[in-house]
């Protein structure tokens, strides 16, 4: 091949344009950073939500305050109580021991045994609306997170239990704190109420849905803290391994977008699916409140994702170089050049040869903090946003301000001597 051919081959868009393999693995890395997204954020919120006692807490608390979920207990209770006993029976005895008419007897035992009953569910709707009621929720709820973690590690204790092939919750703290106050407003019979270990239990999952939940914890509960961190820094490898870094940045962006509507149509689709499994029962109201407040920390951070998102595709398309592009960067160029001219900044410092590396701190900081605190939340989370575009700007001004300065400044021009005259 003579040398003409070969300059021609080695120019040819087909040799330009060959797939290199720092750009096979940036679409390897970019397609498992895809995948994993969707299950970094569930990670991240089980983790942070279900296994922290203190956020459990936090997101679980303030149901107790419900109107819906204070008539479900309300319910649960007094269904548990009335069951165990036949106030029919028990007002017939009475009636009979003071009228001789068993015909006017039976008259009355009726309604007395139905206005009883409603004294019954009067002081429960009481307890429940009562701090006690509060209290009592916060602290069965404490030691029901920390059974739960103990069921996943396989170490049942606490008030969740696993009976056959259901894990149970059991109210017996609530349902006793219920008949306690019961007998503080004057029905001292329901002090000697026994109720049965099935009326004051709740099934929570199955064996199966268990058994799942066992195999996720224990492989996934050492990185969950991390897991979103990890992505993000899958993703950052990607658009720093690929040939159009630009591009790739649009195409995160939108990944990240894609993967969090996808998220926010589950939970939406979710919500439909449980709310028909308790349709009819006591919980049917409750559900709904439930479990808006169990998902409420990760709707926020989806919505804090879908924020990020837009942000990242904007400053892809920003890098671009679309004509669009093109000319937004020229208008901001031109607008923080004239910003710098006009402060007179100076670090002292040429700034201009370590820009690059300036801003890439920036983003990887900015990604750091909005990630690896576990979502900020969206409000919190465009404040720090706009700290860190605040900073940025403020960086590009001195960049531009030092430069300017330097190019402004005069090199210092020889004057060549006249000849001397003879």
């Amino acid at each position: 091949m003579s040398s003409t051919a070969t300059d021609q081959y080695q120019r040819s868009p087909v040799t330009r344009d060959r797939v290199r393999p720092r750009t096979i693995f940036s679409v390897i890395v970019f397609v498992l950073a895809t995948v994993l997204t969707p299950v970094a954020v569930v990670g991240n919120w089980a983790h942070t939500t279900i296994l922290d006692t203190e956020r459990y807490i936090e997101t679980v608390g303030p149901i107790a305050s419900s109107p819906e979920v204070q008539e479900a207990f309300a319910g649960i209770v007094t269904d548990a109580i009335v069951d165990q006993i036949d106030t029919e029976s028990l007002v017939g005895d009475f009636l009979g021991g003071i009228l001789p008419s068993n015909p006017l007897t039976d008259r009355l035992a009726g309604p007395l045994a139905t206005g009883i009953n409603g004294l019954i569910g009067q002081a429960v709707d009481s307890f429940v609306s009562s701090d006690l009621f509060t209290n009592a929720w916060i602290k069965l709820n404490t030691a029901a997170q920390k059974g739960l973690v103990a069921i996943l590690k396989n170490e049942p204790s606490g008030p969740i239990e696993i009976q056959g092939d259901d894990v149970v919750l059991n109210l017996d703290t609530i349902i006793e704190l219920a008949q306690q106050r019961l007998v503080d407003e004057g029905i001292s019979f329901a002090a000697n109420i026994t109720i049965p270990p099935t009326d004051k239990q709740f099934v929570l999952m199955t064996a199966p849905a268990l058994n799942q939940a066992r195999i996720f914890y224990s492989f996934s509960a050492p990185i969950l803290t991390w897991v979103l961190v990890i992505v993000a820094a899958m993703f950052v490898l990607a658009i720093l391994l690929a040939r159009r870094r630009a591009r790739t940045t649009v195409a995160v962006g939108i990944a990240v977008l894609g993967s969090s509507l996808v998220l926010y149509a589950m939970i939406t689709f979710g919500e439909g699916i449980v709310t028909n499994q308790f349709e009819g029962s006591v919980f049917e109201g409750a559900v709904v409140v439930v479990y808006q407040n169990f998902l409420n920390y990760l709707v926020s951070g989806l919505q804090a994702l879908l924020a990020l998102s837009v942000i990242v595709i904007a400053g892809g398309w920003l890098a671009g170089r679309t004509n669009s592009a093109n000319y937004v960067r020229g208008l901001l160029t031109r607008g923080l050049t004239g910003i710098a001219d006009h402060t007179g900044w100076d670090t002292g410092v040429k700034l201009s040869p370590y820009a690059p590396i300036i801003r890439w701190v920036i983003v990887c900081t900015w990604l750091f903090v909005l990630l690896g605190s576990t979502l900020l939340g969206t409000f919190n989370g465009v404040l720090f946003t706009l700290l860190i575009a605040a900073v940025w700007t403020g960086l590009e001004i001195l960049i531009r301000a030092r430069t300017t300065k330097e190019e402004a400044v005069p090199e210092p021009v020889e004057v060549p001597k006249a000849p001397d005259q003879a």
